[in-house]
């Protein structure tokens, strides 16, 4: 699937959204309902390195992404895979830019790269209309978390954890 994208302004300087999508407990709350089953891939959810595996509620696949290069305060790099045995690549960029106006145009972009039979059904089903709507959805929650001030975390278990409750989330 090619490109999707999505754009937000946000009336709060770009090195404020910098460091709130800098950390990976904020993404249960940008994803908001389209995902399940959170967890992070280490203690540190912050910077890079820093990523995460969920579920898509409506696809039922599982997908890693992790931050890989951040430049402060204009973007961060994200990469991953997905689908049914994790061989499809994946890439969100987070892309701030200040306006004459003061505001801060977020572009968020997300694509894959999809091999074998998952090419041919990506080709046939494409998804692109689904993700759009789930990075509007992001884009809008990121501009209500940030704008108000609100921390918007999630207490997010780490994956190969604990179940039992151990004081580290």
């Amino acid at each position: 699937m090619g490109p999707v994208f999505a754009e937000v302004d946000i009336d709060v300087p770009r090195e404020e959204i910098f460091e709130y999508l800098m950390d990976f407990d904020t993404r249960p709350f940008l994803y908001g309902d389209s995902v399940r089953k959170f967890h992070l891939l280490r203690l540190e959810s912050r910077g890079i390195g820093a990523g995460a595996r969920w579920q898509f509620k409506r696809k039922k696949s599982w997908a890693d992404s992790v931050i890989t290069s951040a430049e402060s305060p204009r973007r961060v790099s994200e990469r991953g895979v997905t689908g049914r045995y994790n061989n499809t690549a994946t890439g969100t960029e987070w892309e701030m830019e200040e306006t004459p106006n003061g505001v801060t145009r977020v572009r968020i972009s997300y694509w894959t790269v999809p091999t074998g039979m998952s090419k041919m059904f990506d080709r046939m089903t494409g998804g692109s209309g689904w993700h759009r709507r789930r990075l509007k959805g992001a884009g809008q929650r990121l501009r209500e978390a940030i704008e108000s001030g609100r921390a918007e975390k999630a207490d997010v278990p780490v994956a190969g954890g604990s179940r039992h409750v151990t004081g580290v989330a």
